[in-house]
């Protein structure tokens, strides 16, 4: 009797055990799978989820040198009537943006395409790239050195540059104007291309400046790129590669 009830309390706990076994092989297979997951999710573009959803503010802030916004409302914009390059620019400032609305987003697109077709060593996803970086679609943006807007453009070179474009400027809020601020930035980068014969270049004196970038090139022996100048690049080459899965989904 005491050895069946001993062999009975013995293939008890055996069962126990594996039962016990298997529960701590599912959580360590669960807990893995959650890991795998995560590190999936680490390998992915820097940039992946950006476009994912759209921006959720109404209006267009372009803010005066005291913060004080202006509101523009527009009709809502006819994707019929904007080519298919406008089109395309005018999805990605909807999805990278949250203070531009529809209608602003289209004017800010056919402005873009137009501009870098004036300007033939520019095209519109370096611009995008680097509105981006600059100041992450924000009119409103201010950097330490006093650069304002979306390509955040100095007050000073604002000046010259829309003295040399015949365009009306009025200080600081002008370059509050996200329209103005791009047409000179576009401008600037493009003369800045010109100048030192690359894309590469003109964006390291964009962020420098031109004196900055040359005193700075002076010196360098290695010829390496700034983080800048990569950050902006591999933006562009990010949008690049969403533009083609939009055509391929189209």
């Amino acid at each position: 009797m005491i050895r069946n009830v001993c062999d009975f309390f013995m293939i008890t706990l055996f069962g126990l055990f594996k039962v016990t076994l298997f529960l701590l092989f599912f959580c360590v297979s669960v807990l893995f799978l959650n890991k795998s997951n995560d590190l999936a999710m680490d390998e992915k573009p820097a940039f992946a989820g950006l476009l994912v959803n759209p921006g959720g503010r109404e209006y267009f802030m372009a803010g005066s040198a005291v913060g004080e916004p202006i509101w523009t409302e527009a009709a809502e914009p006819k994707i019929e009537e904007m080519t298919a390059e406008e089109a395309e620019i005018y999805f990605f400032i909807l999805r990278l943006s949250d203070s531009i609305n529809q209608s602003n987003a289209r004017k800010l697109a056919k402005l873009i395409v137009e501009e870098c077709e004036n300007y033939e060593n520019l095209d519109p996803y370096l611009i995008l790239a680097v509105i981006q970086i600059e100041s992450e679609f924000s009119p409103k943006a201010i950097s330490k050195r006093g650069a304002i807007g979306l390509m955040q453009v100095m007050p000073g070179t604002g000046k010259y540059i829309a003295e040399e474009m015949g365009i009306n400027y009025n200080g600081k809020k002008s370059l509050y104007d996200p329209f103005v601020n791009v047409r000179l930035g576009i401008h600037y980068l493009s003369s800045l291309t010109e100048k030192y014969d690359s894309t590469e270049n003109a964006l390291d004196a964009y962020n420098y400046g031109p004196a900055n970038f040359e005193k700075a090139q002076s010196s360098d022996t290695d010829g390496e790129r700034s983080r800048y100048v990569k950050k902006v690049l591999s933006f562009k080459n990010y949008l690049e590669e969403e533009s083609l899965l939009l055509a391929k989904n189209s």
